[in-house]
């Protein structure tokens, strides 16, 4: 049997202050294996734990603590004194976590990953930041950032939180062996830290009386109990064993049948792991782990690597969270019944007189729920709603006045209580207040289509302006941008993931793409993209889906961003109440695999190199001499002595005379043999390389019109239809020449200038290759302009049009080391081919209509590939290269100069293609064709998984989905109810006969329900859950609480929602 439990822990996670600060000097932080740590912790653990052994211990940290607050007191120690803490005191088993957590497997790989300097690092808790040196400089690693640490610090940062739990009380690690600064053991106790010596002394005496510390009433009191600690070592076990089994699965090498066997690899089970209190197990197999959660078995390495990256990701941080992260979606979960009994709660609770208001409004809103929660936060808080909605909505729904509501709500319809219910709760409610359909449609939101066309080419940041100016006319101005992050969190969370670049706009595949892994994300963990960002939105949906249950997911989330984005394609027409047939479905996948597959291949044209001369020789040359180097300098002329040269310098330079030759090495090249069969050999090789670069540049002119009619496709509808209706011609921009000469007709005295004619070369420099102009002529007269900018990916909109402008940019119109135009002088217009007046042909049920699919917008990008291509005589001059017999000849000197100065725009496509114009222009997140681009860390984390980054986003690595093809290819969106774990199901007797194969789709290693059991408390089954919002049977997973069945989430590992009812129904009747 294989075992990986000798294996070195290769870097996996590849992605991926107010108050002072101590900084104590210690050693690095030594790596230690699963093993060495677990019998740490669980050392740790075997010590007696009671409220009188832990107030023993406190009371001695107590006398340690007042006789290091002595020193600071009295100031007889330059740096803040150390305090000995006990491992059995209360804060002492938690500082044993802590180390166990620093000296995680998985954290120390990833810290060895970064290059990462673990003997000095300042943790920030309350912010989820990791600062410490990096090559030497200073780096802050925070959880919206590409390099992984998101996925690695979940429970060292529930840890940490609990030690330091207020903002502000960041803190230097590691600790001095048995220590803890004097600064963080006041924050756990919270005891009073910075005294007088007159202070001092009688705070001395009060700790003496007490004989210990005081533990106030905290909010985040429950969190130190005796189950936290347990809860978080059994976190830190699952950790290990997360590592341990991504370790296992990187590590694979497919044997010579190109195949891996995991049964027979083993990994060591952490014994404080929950998968060890389950299966009480020390070593299992990696594929019967795997079978367990309901993950595929790969049978390559390729496949072992995606599965590693899918495992890498962990949703379960991103999950809203008592104290911020937004609000997990409830309304949408609640049936006609329970959104009746809230509404009546909500009345009867706004009836209630406030018992605090800092500065009531009148106006919009006047009344709602929302305006009386607003009144009653803080002026400060209210301060920031239009700069930070997001921050405004986390302080409005965790208020007290709202956590009171939203725990009488909860009450009410009998929803599980969670450390975050109330606050579902209290949301759920001002969700309905606002939207009667309960946030579920980004289609009919309180009344708003944010899918709309007039929406078309609109970002996020411009859709949600637009919903929150829609909602001033119902809620007003203060309200409106909290009532839209509300909103958008609920039924379109893609508008409130962070950083998303400004030109992902709405219509594009990009878009599609980026929707479909959101909803992704929200049905595994919901409410957690609003705390992700686009990279790592976009990063996650490079990992394949690796379960049943995510292919069904994937099938479930797939459809409605298809559609919208046949809507804003012109591909179908929008239907009110969102009545699209199966047709319409067929209709919009088919047309976007198209769209997306045409990109990926102009993509690949412009990244593969032209073939050269020399290659095109050497193919032929090996077809009729495959047993000779032609490349051997062994070739002479007969008459002249010269330095020898080779067959292929000949052949390129050609035509060959076989009787003017002669080997000098005829053992090595047998010359006098070959030359029977020269005349096999295509006569003239620059012919075929000529005609081989033509077909190349026509490839690439076909490219730019493809990028061409995918910009145009993205402008909004308003210009899309102005375009279609008008005449349209190209413009070529360039700078004027100014250079002036001696005029000799001057005097000595008074010399005179005249404009000097400029060169060829001087005037190519001057004209604006980088970028076209497109001048657009409605029926009106009226003029419009758009500059075509394709190494930016760009098709922008002029204000006014340039050529009556003297303040026109032109800067994208030229390579970023060129000066910019002298200031007061105007540009050159030159027309570039003909005024296009077309209109495109009356349409039929058949075609595929759409701005991107036009004839004659085809017929537009074709002239822009043109002008594009125009100049690749001088890709051809280097491609064609020079061989040693054509050096001596007379080459026109003048032409290669030319042709070698026009090469920077080629390269320039290059550099576009790959994300770096300028070293910034694309740092947008994707590329000139709408491809993912992911940041270093994750890309190097997509290629060691055998994935190219550039890829369209795809699913099923199983299914052997190709590189330019997307996952639309392979997902069925034609129908509404799928047949997999997401499927809704009104027939009990049916389902009931299909219960096995559907509960089996589901993630998790628990069994199916069993209706002859007595279940306890906390018991796990797999079941048919009643949806109250539909009345359908879905499969669910459900945890036994307080004697009722509740969902339960496997990845954040918390029940959800109502109470379900006759959960054991359908098991009851497939008995």
């Amino acid at each position: 049997m294989a075992t990986v439990s000798s294996f070195s822990p290769r870097p996996i996670f590849l992605s991926h202050v107010a108050a002072p600060v101590e900084t104590v000097a210690v050693p690095a932080v030594q790596t230690a294996t699963a093993h060495t740590d677990a019998v740490r912790s669980k050392r740790s653990a075997a010590l007696p734990d009671s409220p009188d052994v832990r107030a023993s211990a406190d009371a001695q940290l107590a006398q340690s603590f007042a006789r290091a607050l002595a020193t600071r007191s009295y100031q007889t120690s330059m740096a803040p004194p150390n305090v000995q803490v006990s491992l059995q005191s209360t804060l002492g088993r938690w500082r044993t976590h802590l180390d166990s957590a620093f000296k995680g497997p998985g954290f120390l790989a990833w810290a060895k990953e970064q290059g990462l300097d673990t003997r000095r690092l300042k943790l920030d808790p309350a912010r989820g930041e990791l600062t410490g040196s990096v090559d030497g400089k200073t780096h802050t690693f925070s959880l919206k950032d590409d390099s992984g640490w998101s996925d690695v610090s979940r429970t060292l940062l529930s840890i940490a939180k609990v030690i330091a739990p207020e903002a502000g009380q960041a803190f230097s690690y590691p600790w001095p062996q048995g220590e803890v600064p004097c600064y963080t053991v006041g924050r756990f106790y919270n005891e009073p830290i910075d005294l007088t010596p007159a202070q001092f002394t009688l705070h001395r005496k009060k700790l003496l009386k007490n004989v210990g510390f005081e533990f106030p009433p905290l909010a985040y009191a429950s969190l130190r109990s005796a189950e936290a600690i347990a809860g978080l070592n059994e976190a830190l076990g699952d950790d290990a064993d997360r590592h341990a089994l991504i370790c296992a699965l990187t590590s694979q090498v497919d044997d010579a049948a190109g195949k891996i066997d995991l049964d027979k690899v083993k990994i060591p089970i952490d014994p404080r792991s929950s998968r060890f209190k389950s299966e009480h197990l020390r070593e299992m197999s990696v594929a019967s782990i795997l079978k367990q959660d309901g993950n595929r078995v790969p049978v390559n390495s390729k496949q072992a690597l995606s599965v590693a990256l899918a495992l890498s990701f962990d949703l379960a941080h991103r999950a809203p969270q008592m104290d911020a992260g937004g609000v997990k979606p409830l309304a949408g979960m609640l049936g006609a019944t329970s959104l009746r009994k809230m509404r009546a709660r909500v009345a009867e609770w706004k009836n209630r007189p406030l018992t605090h208001v800092s500065n009531p409004q009148a106006g919009g809103g006047a009344g709602s729920l929302l305006r009386r929660l607003m009144d009653a936060l803080p002026e400060s808080a209210r301060k920031g709603v239009a700069s930070n909605p997001s921050l405004a909505l986390d302080s409005l729904i965790r208020s007290p006045e709202a956590q009171g509501l939203g725990k009488e709500i909860q009450k009410t319809l009998k929803l599980v209580e969670t450390p975050t219910s109330a606050i579902e709760s209290v949301s759920a409610a001002l969700v309905q207040e606002l939207d009667p359909g309960a946030g579920k449609s980004a289609f009919n939101l309180a009344g708003y289509n944010l899918y709309s066309q007039d929406n078309v080419g609109a970002s996020a940041a411009d859709i949600t302006k637009r919903f929150t100016t829609y909602l001033e006319r119902q809620v007003g101005s203060e309200l409106a941008p909290v009532a839209a992050q509300l909103l958008l969190s609920a039924a379109a969370p893609e508008c409130v993931v962070k950083q998303i670049p400004p030109n992902l706009v709405y219509g594009s595949h990009t878009w599609v793409n980026f929707c479909i892994e959101v909803a992704r994300i929200e049905l595994q963990v919901p409410g957690a993209s609003a705390n992700m960002t686009f990279s790592q939105v976009m990063a996650f949906g490079n990992a394949p889906p690796i379960s049943l249950e995510g292919e069904d997911q994937l099938g479930e989330v797939a459809r409605d961003p298809i559609l919208a984005w046949g809507v804003a394609n012109g591909i179908i027409q929008h239907r009110l109440n969102r009545e699209f047939t199966d047709v319409d479905a067929t209709r919009s996948q088919a047309a976007l695999n198209k769209q997306q597959k045409e990109l990926a291949w102009a993509k690949t044209v412009l990244q593969t190199p032209a073939t050269t001369r020399e290659k095109c020789a050497l193919t032929e040359l090996k077809r009729v001499f495959p047993n000779i180097d032609p490349t051997l300098d062994v070739v002479q002329d007969t008459s002249i002595k010269h330095t020898p040269v080779s067959l292929l310098d000949i052949y390129m330079t050609g035509p060959i005379k076989p009787d003017r030759w002669k080997s000098l090495d005829n053992k090595k090249f047998p010359y006098d043999e070959m030359k029977s069969r020269l005349s096999l050999l295509k006569p003239d090789i620059n012919t075929t390389f000529s005609d081989r670069f033509q077909a190349y540049k026509k490839e690439h002119e076909i490219a730019w019109a493809l990028q061409f009619k995918y910009q145009l496709s993205l402008l909004p509808l308003a210009d899309q239809e102005s375009i279609q209706k008008s005449k349209v011609s190209f413009i070529e921009v360039s700078r004027p020449y100014l250079k002036t000469a001696l005029d000799p007709r001057g005097s000595n005295l008074f010399p005179g200038r005249r404009p000097r004619t400029p060169t060829e070369p001087e005037l190519e420099a001057l004209k604006g290759k980088q970028g076209l102009l497109m001048k657009v002529q409605g029926p009106d007269g009226r003029v419009s302009a758009y500059s075509y900018l394709p190494t930016q990916g760009r098709l922008v909109k002029e204000k006014g049009y340039p050529g009556e402008r003297t303040d026109f940019d032109d800067s994208g119109y030229f390579n970023g080391g060129a000066a910019g135009r002298v200031p007061g002088s105007s540009n050159v217009f030159v027309p570039y081919g003909v005024v296009n007046s077309d209109r495109d042909p009356p349409g039929n049920a058949d075609k595929t209509h759409g701005a991107y699919f036009s004839e004659r917008n085809g017929t537009l990008g074709l002239t822009a590939g043109l002008f594009f291509t125009r100049d690749y005589e001088a890709l051809q001059y280097q491609a064609a290269g020079v061989t040693a017999l054509e050096k001596g000849k007379a080459l026109d000197k003048k032409l290669k100069d030319f042709f070698l100065g026009l090469v920077p725009f080629y390269d320039g496509v290059q550099e576009a293609i790959s994300g770096s114009v300028g070293g910034a222009i694309f740092n947008i997140g994707f590329d000139l064709f709408g491809f993912f681009l992911p940041g270093l860390n994750a890309a190097r984390k997509a290629f060691k998984a055998g994935r190219g980054p550039l890829n369209i986003i795809k699913s099923g690595v199983f299914a052997g989905v190709g590189a330019s093809v997307g996952y639309t290819d392979t997902v069925d969106i034609a129908r509404n109810v799928n047949k997999g774990s997401r499927a809704g199901y009104k027939d009990i007797n049916y389902l009931a006969t299909q219960a096995k194969a559907l509960l089996s789709r589901l993630k998790g290693n628990y069994r199916r329900y069993d209706v002859t059991k007595i279940y306890r408390e906390g018991d796990i089954v797999k079941g048919f859950l009643r949806s109250a919002e539909d009345n359908v049977w879905r499969p669910t997973v459900a945890i036994f609480k307080k004697g009722g069945w509740y969902a339960y989430n496997v990845i954040t590992k918390t029940p959800f929602g109502l109470q379900a009812a006759q959960f054991g129904a359908v098991m009851g009747v497939a008995d």
